[in-house]
């Protein structure tokens, strides 16, 4: 339902000359109405959520599901991570590779090297790296895409780990997302690093609670982003501005309405990055939902799952069409109604009654 159409929680915020909201209104509102709801802060979260135990649970996980740690010994390949901001290095979080895996001629394997580079706040010595939420969330997902390079085992490196069909290539990161806020992950590894106690369930609860707040409106922005890049990359010419396209595209797909005279469009620039693949954002979250609701929300750590996500889709990268990969792991067509089915059912686990349970 469009913001516009919904302005009850306006009203009752004590905002009484609120009426419509604006593009700008959205994340003021939208972190009040969370604060408000769960009665907390992302950075209450942070005592519970050292770099040292987000590590200790990435480890936990790969552990459990792989049989891996991270670890010196029996290499898979080197993950070099790059953390913390500093002086003229990139602020963004990404994988990159260094070098793919492939089989070499004489039978052997080159392993992978990759790196993982974040842009956490400069550690204060103090104490231990906090992460909040959002950083979690970050920290997983791109060690989705680093376990990607390192699990797959393809006979060439053009097509090794996340050298896939861009359809494809966001499924892991995102997958681990899951990881990241399930209450029966993070009680294992969230501990206070003070005290050593483990987070209260309770709020590892608000913790998974508070990720589909305003899911279906953040779903709908995507939406209108992937409607907007099509439009932006298809027939040519266009015949109107980009800006003219940008209004009637907004007005159609999104609840907020076009601001006049403004053109964020020219500051976007995953439309250049990833021009006509915008929707692949939606397609990965989409089989990456599928993954997580028929394979490990059951059970997160188990390992038959595990090897069966690893052997049927990690270690294929690109090699094989993703469309083929994805229908035999999970024995279904990959079809618009499926798609657009496994987003419903994500939105929806913010029910009360679809909370993972310990």
């Amino acid at each position: 339902m469009p913001f516009v159409e919904s302005p009850i929680w306006l009203n009752s915020s004590g905002n009484k000359n609120a009426k419509v909201l604006h593009p700008w209104d959205v994340p003021y509102y939208t972190a009040q109405s969370r604060q408000a709801k769960f009665l907390m802060k992302p950075t209450a979260y942070s005592p519970y959520l050292s770099l040292g135990c987000c590590m200790d649970g990435l480890n936990e996980i790969f552990n459990s599901l792989y049989g891996v740690s991270l670890e010196v010994d029996n290499l898979l390949g080197y993950i070099y991570c790059d953390f913390f901001e500093r002086p003229e290095k990139p602020n963004q979080d990404c994988h990159f590779t260094i070098q793919g895996g492939r089989m070499l001629p004489d039978g052997s394997y080159q392993i992978p090297v990759v790196v993982l580079m974040l842009s956490l706040p400069t550690h204060q010595w103090t104490g231990p790296p906090l992460l909040t939420p959002s950083m979690v969330d970050n920290l997983f997902h791109e060690m989705g895409h680093a376990m990607h390079s390192m699990l797959a085992r393809t006979r060439f490196q053009h097509v090794t780990g996340t050298r896939c069909a861009t359809d494809l290539a966001e499924v892991p990161s995102i997958l681990m997302e899951y990881f990241a806020c399930d209450p029966r992950v993070v009680s294992v590894f969230a501990r206070h690093y003070q005290t050593g106690e483990s987070m209260p369930y309770q709020m590892a609860q608000s913790l998974w609670q508070s990720r589909y707040h305003f899911a279906a409106s953040e779903m709908q922005l995507q939406v209108f982003y992937a409607m907007l890049d099509q439009k932006y990359h298809g027939k040519h010419p266009l015949g109107k501005s980009t800006t003219e396209i940008l209004a009637e595209t907004q007005d159609q797909h999104y609840g907020l309405p076009h601001v006049a005279n403004t053109a964020w469009q020219l500051r976007f620039g995953h439309l250049v990055g990833y021009g006509a693949k915008y929707y692949s954002y939606l397609m990965s979250r989409a089989v990456a939902a599928w993954t997580w609701q028929q394979v490990f929300k059951d059970n997160p750590f188990s390992r038959s799952a595990g090897e069966k996500y690893r052997r049927q889709l990690l270690s294929h990268g690109g090699s094989v069409p993703a469309r083929d990969l994805v229908s035999n792991f999970l024995q279904k067509d990959v079809t618009p109604m499926n798609l657009a089915g496994s987003l419903i059912s994500d939105i929806d686990s913010a029910n009360v009654d679809a909370l993972p349970q310990a």
